[in-house]
């Protein structure tokens, strides 16, 4: 087991496991959502992600999916059909960090690997 990444976080679910991440790109305002080996899967708008953490719901992800703040608050949650896994789980404070140093910072995605 790869420890370093491996990240134990209570959300009413067990740990969560690091799979990718969320970066900004500058030059679109768009944050890009990467899953580590198959490369980009969707992208959100840089100012759709502050209504996310605001708690606007109704957010949608190009091409296709939704976001939304999870139930406690600590995390933002993207739902993408198609895909071998279809929900992915962000700490709401790292991509409020991205959003605040805009576009220095990055946000980890993570699935969970436990249930509760």
């Amino acid at each position: 087991m790869n420890l370093p990444h491996l990240f134990w976080f209570i959300f009413c679910c067990g740990a969560l496991w690091k799979i990718g991440r969320l970066k900004p790109d500058p030059e679109t305002d768009m944050v890009r959502i990467i899953i580590d080996g198959p490369g980009e899967i969707g992208r959100i708008s840089k100012q759709d992600a502050r209504d996310v953490i605001n708690r606007v719901e109704g957010i949608g992800i190009e091409p296709g999916g939704t976001v939304g703040l999870s139930t406690s608050g600590h995390g933002v949650v993207f739902k993408i059909p198609g895909e071998e896994r279809t929900q992915f789980i962000a700490v709401a404070m790292q991509v409020w960090n991205m959003l605040e140093y805009w576009p220095r910072k990055k946000a980890a995605l993570f699935e969970e690997v436990g249930g509760g």
